[in-house]
This record gives C-alpha cells, sequence and structure tokens, in this order.
C-alpha cells in the first residue's frame, strides 16, 4: 500500500502518475456501475409481466478531488455603488421628466478631481456626470465651473454639468426643473 504512494511521490512526471491512478479508479468505478445496471436490467426482465421483481442496485459512492463552485439559484443583487446611485439619480429625472438624453458612458476624470465621470449628451448638447469623492471637493469643482460660466444641477456628491455654450439656453431652462426632480439645486442659471 504505501509503494503506490512512494511511487507517486518519487515519480519525476507525478501529474502522470496521479492522472493514471486517477484514471484507474474511474475505470473501476465505471465497470461497477455498469455490472449494477446490468444486474439491475437482467432482474427485472421476466417472461411474465404480472410478475415483476425489481433486483437490488449497487450504489457506489465516489468523492471527487475537487468540490466544484456551487452556482447561486438565483443572481444575488449587490449593492449599488454611489457612483452608480449618482448616475441613476440624474439618468431617472431625465427619464421622468421626458428630456432627451443618450446613455452616459464611462470616461476618464482628469484633473476634475471627480473620482468618476460619465459622458452624456442631453437634448442633444454635450453633457457630464461627474461624482465627487466628497462635499469639499465637489465645493471646489462648483466654484470654478461658476467662475467659467458653467450650468450644472447638484445633488448629493455628483452633479450633471449642463452644455454652457451652444445649448446654454436649453440648459438654463431645465436645470432649475431637473434640480427639483433630484431635490438638488442649480447653479449658473
Amino acid at each position: 500500500m504505501t509503494s503506490s504512494l512512494t511511487r507517486i511521490r518519487r515519480t519525476p512526471n507525478s501529474f502522470a502518475t496521479t492522472h493514471g491512478v486517477v484514471m484507474t479508479l474511474a475505470r473501476r468505478f465505471f465497470a461497477v456501475t455498469t455490472v449494477a445496471a446490468t444486474l439491475a436490467i437482467g432482474g427485472c426482465s421476466t417472461s411474465q409481466p404480472e410478475r415483476l421483481e425489481v433486483a437490488p442496485t449497487a450504489t457506489a459512492v465516489v468523492t471527487p478531488t475537487a468540490s466544484p463552485t456551487p452556482t447561486p439559484d438565483a443572481p444575488s443583487e449587490a449593492p449599488v455603488s454611489d457612483i452608480q446611485a449618482a448616475v441613476d439619480t440624474f439618468v431617472g429625472a431625465l427619464d421622468q421628466l421626458g428630456i432627451e438624453h443618450s446613455e452616459p458612458v464611462r470616461a476618464e476624470v482628469g484633473a476634475s478631481g471627480a473620482k468618476a465621470r460619465f459622458d452624456i449628451t442631453v437634448n442633444g448638447y454635450e453633457a457630464g456626470i461627474n461624482v465627487f469623492p466628497d462635499a469639499d471637493t465637489l465645493a471646489a469643482w462648483g466654484e470654478l465651473s461658476d467662475a467659467y460660466g458653467g450650468i450644472f444641477v447638484s445633488s448629493g456628491n455628483a452633479v450633471l454639468s449642463l452644455n454652457s455654450s451652444e445649448g446654454v439656453g436649453n440648459s438654463a431652462e431645465i436645470a432649475p426643473v431637473i434640480a427639483d426632480a433630484v431635490n438638488g439645486e442649480a447653479r449658473g442659471v
């Protein structure tokens, strides 16, 4: 008994030897299962259908060498991140108000100070959603936006930055309405 274990440990190609042992065990399992199935079928066949007797069946128990990862029956709902919650807040408000918009697309944050930024079009004009790490960073960004004539709606630590060039009139019109829908503040209008 120890010789086969020793042989496995001393073999230079231990994978092949281990694989061979596993294959031998698999072949034995297959043989036992085949014999049990044959006995069960043979015991059930009779020329007199009214006198069927069921032959006892053998059960083989195999212990797997690696346990598979269980898969959940239903998908679990992961908690929504503050970034996704902010995006959902603004997109939900735009949907609720019937304001035309594209799907937000994640973009580089650049020097904005935001921890996440999304490009989006609102009523055909370029816009963006910025999610900041804290209220102080948002306040600093807001001061710069005000200094450059930006129009935005803030909610929590996030902003919907609206177009302040070719779409400035539209942005000034919809910013207060969006702010009401998200319980936020419109700035630059």
